[in-house]
């Protein structure tokens, strides 16, 4: 064995046990007794021994043992954005206990052009719906389980919060005249790329989008509250940096007509806002109330009133779901509205 690579089959002999018994040393640990796995593993290190073949593994069973994640932002944000590190860290608790890999897919269909990287999942998870629905065809012709999170996607199982009812509760809260001037700082609410709005009349719909369902909830508190909901008080906030945005709100929040309330989309948003809010001295909530959504970390040290949502719950859900176990139905999991001094000048927490 010293002139010529070991296989599998000539180190289960020189061993005397199964080929078997060696591949669960490497790929099933909990089927053996530690002692024998460690005996097992400490032979095949001094043979020089690698493991069994993951190619020929995949060719014999079909499956390659990786899931495919897509991510619907270019995956440099989504090693930023904290919602998305924390769902991330949610899929990854679940697959390394079932010694599964991770695979990040590009966003962009020009990625896919030179490669055939879709067909290495044996299912796929899709975090929010990418701009490009290219790609979602590109994994949709796999014919392989897909799981989507945070928008729905027509015969696959999903995995939501109710974000119209979260936001109109935030809303409800936030609003308390028909005269308080709302802005809303959205996410991506249509396929353009301006920060403001022209019309409401190309908008996503609901089922593909949880910016449209926040964006309802809000429409719905500001009727209920008697306010007027016009285009030029919603933004899209798309991948601006941090210094960019605040630059636009110090803008608005110094303008001569008052703001009296920020509805954000996000957390990432509001503590911005809360940033630059406090930089021109407005005080909370008496001057301006300002509100998230999220319920990351650091909204609780700062302050900030939010909607709370089981994001790294979803990631383990959407994990489970993808390696088959649990059963592929839709899921809708519970939020919290959790009341803060951005928005309540005693909070009754």
């Amino acid at each position: 064995m010293q002139n010529k690579k070991p296989t599998l089959k000539t180190v289960a002999e020189h061993l005397a046990v199964s080929t078997a018994t060696v591949s669960n040393a490497f790929n099933r640990p909990n089927q053996l007794s530690k002692a024998l796995r460690d005996k097992i593993l400490f032979e095949c290190e001094r043979l020089g021994y690698t493991g069994p073949s993951n190619a020929a593994r995949s060719l014999r069973t079909g499956k390659t043992s990786v899931i495919g994640v897509l991510l619907a932002d270019n995956l440099a944000y989504n090693f930023t954005d904290p919602v998305a590190s924390e769902f991330l860290t949610g899929i990854s608790k679940v697959l390394d206990a079932a010694h599964v890999n991770m695979l990040l897919l590009p966003s962009k269909s020009e990625n896919y052009q030179n490669t055939q990287v879709e067909s290495i999942p044996d299912s796929f998870i899709v975090y929010g719906k990418p701009i490009d629905t290219n790609v979602i065809t590109h994994i949709v012709r796999q014919h392989k389980p897909v799981v989507a999170v945070d928008f729905c996607l027509p015969n696959f199982p999903s995995i939501n919060i109710d974000n119209q009812h979260a936001a109109y509760q935030v809303a409800k809260h936030a609003i308390h005249r028909p005269d308080d001037n709302v802005i809303i700082l959205g996410l991506r609410l249509e396929p353009s790329t301006s920060l403001c709005l022209t019309s409401f009349n190309h908008l996503y719909s609901s089922e593909e989008s949880v910016s449209r369902c926040r964006f309802e909830g809000y429409k719905q508190a500001m009727q209920e509250r008697g306010n007027l909901l016009s285009v030029e008080k919603v933004w899209q906030i798309h991948d601006l940096e941090i210094s960019s945005l605040k630059t636009m709100l110090r803008g608005t929040l110094t303008a001569p007509e008052k703001v009296d309330v920020l509805l954000c989309m996000s957390d990432k948003i509001a503590l911005a806002a809360l940033d630059v809010a406090n930089e021109i001295g407005l005080t909370m909530p008496d001057d301006i109330r300002i509100v998230g959504f999220d319920g990351i970390p650091i909204a609780e040290r700062v302050g900030l009133t939010t909607i709370e949502q089981p994001i790294m719950q979803k990631g383990q859900l959407a994990a489970q779901m993808a390696l088959g176990q649990i059963a592929p139905d839709s899921i809708q999991l519970e939020s919290k509205l959790v009341i803060r001094a951005s928005s309540e000048r005693f909070p009754n927490q």
